[in-house]
């Protein structure tokens, strides 16, 4: 309590304002008392000079005539005096006439230091005395008059005039504070107090509803400025905290809810479940192609596209039901009061045909699409984690099976999102292990079946054996994993075609580049350093890309494929046939070679038209032509009559290690069909 009496604004300002009241009052009465002290020091000195004046004559003649009776009447006459203690009236410095000093009880109560301090030097006067002479010759002394004052009567009227001037003084000076502490308090302490109080009241969430009242009395000086400046600062943190929950709240691109937004809506969809017995659906939807806009028409264009895409969703839901984005090209609906699954499946159908309506923007035209996961509450989970970590399986089950579609979540898809994971934790650590292996499939003229290349084709070794690259090259792509896997298979694939260059000769390899690969910019300085690193030719080495793939560079002019064109290396469209690549976009690609898809060799010879027609076209464009897929005779014998100038199959071998590959086909083993 004391502590904290002695951290109070008003117990700091009584204490102070007495202080310096005292102070004040303790110069005021020094200087009173310093008048006081030269008053009475005047009235002593004036008090013995009109005595000493009174006795000269009578005691001059007392002197002269040695008559001791004429100064014992003079002296008792004197000591009748109250202020007058002795009298000594002398004939010579030796011998006096008379001299008589009043008893002491007589006298004040003796002397005092303050007596003594001011009137020491007035205690006694003396004067000489002269024969008076009436012709005015030189008046030689007869006799000394010296008289004694009474200094504790002379003091004491001064010392009770101190001491009640001080006392006085001092008691008017601590009223004075006193009185100084109140008013400071009436007019300043007690406005900070309530000004303090107000301040502490101030709700931290919402600090524009309570505003400080203006203190009373003080609305134009200092203590109403500050509370204005008060009001003012809390309208601006107001201000800012509405910014900051709208950032902490909200997607700055398209203003939808954020994650932890849509976490809190869905907790409190479920939470409300939970009494109404209603179901509640999650639907996950990932937008397909959507990094193909951004690697062709750039971030700009993305972002709107998500804009655009955030209102269509907006618009198509209802008002209860919660629509945001989770990031990317993510976006997440709860939608609550779900009777029974159909309810869910028929708001995700609205989705979908919302999001196929074509989209204009900056005069280019796009066809969105999205994969939707749907989970529902409380068949799919029991919290909010559990149900988005269904609906994202759901919508990885959506997005293999085509895009613009759907899929419910089953235990099957978990069991197989469970696989993906374990395929991804493994396929990070595999180039470490050393755990990939490229093997080499013949590419052979078909009429001498001399070799004419090898398509290098990645291959995963572990415990369990091998693991098909349609297993891991999805994940590989989704994860990101594709860029350092196919920088390995580019560096591999160049040191084995050249270490088989200094044994047996040239050897054209070809490798499959990822659509990442393809919009990464550095990717160019990967091929020349890869090359320059394993010393093989760049006419070499052929990078097949597909037909899908190569469309995607359309927009930017296939400045990409120009620039690895111009390293020198070849270009192959792999799978041609399967994808929408037009007539005028094939001339414009910096191509090399044309590989006809697998799926169209299956009816050869039966029916050879669509065959026949891409053979025509890349001789027509002055391509080399590489048939895939070629597995029996008779398909060999007929692309010899359409003069086809390579082919890869079974017919010839399957894709083999390195070292089968050398022993069989390049260390004078020469090649068969074996079909």
């Amino acid at each position: 309590m004391l502590k904290g009496l002695g951290s109070s604004l008003a117990a700091k300002q009584a204490a102070r304002a007495v202080l310096a009241a005292c102070l004040i009052g303790l110069f005021l009465s020094g200087l009173e008392v310093a008048w006081a002290t030269w008053r009475e020091r005047g009235k002593a000195s004036v008090l013995v000079e009109q005595v000493l004046d009174l006795m000269e004559g009578s005691a001059a003649a007392a002197a002269w005539n040695v008559d001791e009776a004429l100064a014992q009447q003079i002296g008792t006459s004197a000591l009748s005096i109250g202020a007058i203690a002795g009298i000594d009236i002398r004939i010579s410095e030796q011998q006096s006439l008379w001299s008589r000093r009043r008893p002491t009880e007589q006298t004040g109560q003796g002397d005092s230091m303050i007596g003594r301090l001011v009137f020491g030097d007035l205690a006694r006067g003396t004067r000489l005395l002269y024969r008076p002479l009436p012709d005015g010759r030189e008046k030689p002394p007869i006799g000394l008059l010296r008289i004694d004052l009474d200094m504790a009567r002379i003091s004491a009227d001064y010392i009770a005039f101190v001491g009640t001037s001080l006392l006085g003084g001092l008691l008017r000076n601590i009223l004075l504070g006193l009185m100084l502490t109140w008013v400071f308090h009436r007019f300043l302490t007690r406005p900070l107090v309530e000004l303090e109080q107000a301040v502490a009241d101030i709700d931290p969430d919402n600090p524009r509803d309570t505003r400080l009242p203006l203190p009373r009395g003080h609305e134009e000086d200092e203590l109403g400025r500050l509370t204005l400046r008060i009001n003012e600062t809390l309208d601006r943190l107001d201000d800012s905290q509405g910014q900051l929950r709208q950032l902490a709240t909200r997607d700055p691109l398209t203003e939808l809810p954020n994650r932890a937004l849509l976490l809190e809506r869905l907790d409190h969809a479920l939470a409300r479940a939970r009494r109404t017995r209603r179901g509640v659906a999650v639907l996950f939807l990932d937008l397909d192609r959507f990094k193909h806009v951004n690697d062709s028409l750039g971030h700009d264009m993305g972002d709107q596209m998500l804009q655009a895409i955030a209102q269509r969703l907006d618009g198509t839901l209802r008002h209860s039901d919660t629509v945001g984005r989770l990031g990317g090209d993510e976006f997440l609906v709860v939608v609550e009061d779900v009777g029974e699954p159909k309810e869910a499946i028929q708001v995700a159908d609205r989705v979908l045909a919302s999001l196929a309506r074509p989209l204009e923007l900056d005069g280019h035209i796009l066809h969105p699409s999205a994969s939707i996961g749907i989970s529902l509450w409380p068949a799919d989970g029991q919290d909010a984690r559990q149900i988005l970590r269904c609906a994202d399986v759901a919508m990885y089950a959506a997005k293999a099976a085509g895009t613009g579609c759907w899929r419910m979540f089953s235990a099957e898809m978990s069991e197989q999102a469970m696989t993906r994971l374990r395929t991804e934790a493994r396929l990070r650590a595999a180039e470490l292990r050393g755990e990939f292996e490229l093997f080499y499939q013949p590419k052979v003229d078909p009429r001498s079946l001399a070799l004419r290349g090898a398509e290098a084709l990645l291959r995963w070794k572990t415990e369990d054996g091998y693991i098909a690259p349609g297993d891991f090259i999805p994940v590989a792509e989704e994860t990101g994993l594709i860029g350092p896997i196919g920088d390995w298979v580019l560096g591999e694939a160049c040191r084995q075609a050249s270490h088989w260059r200094r044994l047996h000769g040239d050897l054209p390899v070809a490798i499959n580049v990822s659509p990442r690969q393809l919009a990464d910019g550095e990717f160019p300085n990967r091929v020349r350093a890869a090359l320059a690193t394993s010393g093989l030719p760049a006419h070499l080495l052929t990078l097949e890309i597909t037909e899908t793939v190569a469309m995607t560079q359309a927009t930017g002019d296939f400045a990409m494929l120009r620039i690895l064109h111009d390293i020198g290396v070849g270009i192959a469209i792999d799978d041609f046939g399967t994808g929408y690549a037009s007539l005028s976009h094939l001339r414009r690609i910096p191509l090399t070679v044309l590989k006809i898809d697998r799926g169209f060799m299956q009816s050869v010879p039966h029916d050879v038209a669509i065959a026949a027609t891409i053979l025509e076209l890349g001789q027509r464009l002055g391509l080399e032509i590489v048939a895939e897929g070629v597995e029996t005779e008779p398909q060999r014998e007929w692309l010899c009559t359409m003069d086809c100038q390579t082919i890869q199959g079974f017919l010839i071998s399957r894709p083999v290690p390195a070292a089968d590959f050398e022993a069989r086909f390049l260390a004078g083993g020469g090649v068969r069909a074996t079909g």
